[in-house]
C-alpha cells in the first residue's frame, strides 16, 4: 500500500510501434513475464485515447527504478516508429492520447496537490517517454515548470569490476531471465550474459555496461 504522498506523476511510453495498439491486459502480461506482481503502471492510455486502469492508485507502482514510492505511473501506448527502430524513442502520441493525458493529469493533480509532472527520463537514465514532459506540460499549464534532479548514471562496469553496481546489474539481468550468480563479481558468466542482453536490445555487444546499456537495463 502507498504510505508516502505523491510527489511525481510520471509519463512513460510502452516502447511499442505506432501500429501496435496494446492495452493494460497486454502490458500486465509482459510485466508478469518479467517477474512483476502486476502491471507496473497505474494507468495505460491506448492509441484511441481510452484510459485503462492498472494498479490502484493506493498501491506503489513498479515503473521507475528507485522512485516508485511517491509516484503515479501513466503509460501512453507507442513511442517507437518502424522507420527509426527500437532504440529511438519519439513522441508519436495521437491527438486523442494527448487530450486524455491532459484530462487524467489534471484530475490527478487535483487529488495530489503539489505533485510534479515529469517523464521517466527525468528520474533515471532512459529516453522514455521520447519527449521533454516538463516542457510539454508547461505549455499546457503555464507556471507549472519544476526542477527535478536527475539521478546519476551508474559508472561503467566490465569484467573485473565488483561491488554494489555489479550486483545491481546482475539482479536486473536475473529479472530478465539471464541465469547468472548475483554475487557482485563481474566475471566471465556475467560478461556473457551482458553480451546476450546487448544483442537482444540492439546494443553494441562488447560485454561492458556503459551509459547506453545502463539506460536500457534500468528501463
Amino acid at each position: 500500500m502507498r504510505n508516502a504522498p505523491v510527489r511525481y506523476i510520471v509519463l512513460h511510453y510502452s516502447a511499442t510501434y505506432a501500429d501496435q495498439d496494446l492495452g493494460v491486459a497486454d502490458i500486465r502480461k509482459m510485466h508478469l513475464a518479467r517477474g512483476f506482481r502486476d502491471v507496473g503502471y497505474h494507468y495505460v492510455i491506448k492509441r484511441d485515447g481510452t484510459v485503462e486502469k492498472g494498479r490502484p492508485d493506493s498501491v506503489t507502482g513498479a515503473h521507475v527504478a528507485s522512485h516508485n514510492t511517491g509516484t503515479i505511473g501513466i503509460c501512453c501506448i507507442g513511442g517507437l516508429e518502424r522507420a527509426t527502430g527500437p532504440n529511438v524513442g519519439v513522441d508519436n502520441r495521437t491527438d486523442a492520447q494527448k487530450a486524455a493525458t491532459i484530462r487524467l493529469v489534471r484530475d490527478l493533480l487535483a487529488r495530489h496537490p503539489g505533485a510534479q509532472v515529469v517523464g521517466h527520463r527525468d528520474l533515471g537514465p532512459t529516453q522514455c517517454p521520447g519527449f521533454d514532459v516538463r516542457s510539454w506540460w508547461a505549455s499546457v499549464d503555464p507556471g507549472s515548470a519544476s526542477t527535478v534532479t536527475t539521478p546519476e548514471i551508474p559508472p561503467t562496469i566490465r569484467r573485473g569490476s565488483s561491488g554494489q553496481h555489479v550486483a545491481n546489474a546482475q539482479h536486473r539481468l536475473l529479472a530478465r531471465g539471464y541465469a547468472i550468480a548475483s554475487d557482485g563479481l563481474f566475471g566471465p558468466q556475467t560478461e556473457a550474459a551482458v553480451r546476450q542482453f546487448q544483442r537482444a536490445n540492439g546494443l553494441v555487444a562488447d560485454g561492458i555496461i556503459g551509459p547506453r546499456s545502463w539506460a536500457v537495463l534500468l528501463d
